[in-house]
């Protein structure tokens, strides 16, 4: 799941303006977690009361975000060398 959110990142800043793109990505983040801990493809030897559950996650929050800025910053400055 961390492929598909990662994808889905970068996908929505490509699209998106920064603003959008954040918030697409923190609901991609939030449906593959949900997935993951709940749904489909979910596996009996996570447990989402740990930690060992939610650390990751974030870290994985925390580097979808900073693709979306990083994405942003290089589109502003590709627009503004044209």
């Amino acid at each position: 799941m961390d492929i598909v959110f990662l994808a889905a990142a970068v996908i929505a800043a490509l699209l998106l303006p920064r603003s959008r793109a954040l918030l697409a990505t923190v609901a991609a983040w939030a449906v593959c977690l949900a997935m993951v801990g709940w749904g489909p493809a979910h596996n009996s030897d996570v447990h989402t009361r740990q930690a060992g559950f939610w650390v990751p996650w974030l870290i994985v929050l925390l580097i979808g975000l900073g693709v979306v800025y990083g994405i942003s910053v290089f589109k502003e400055r590709r627009a503004a060398r044209v």
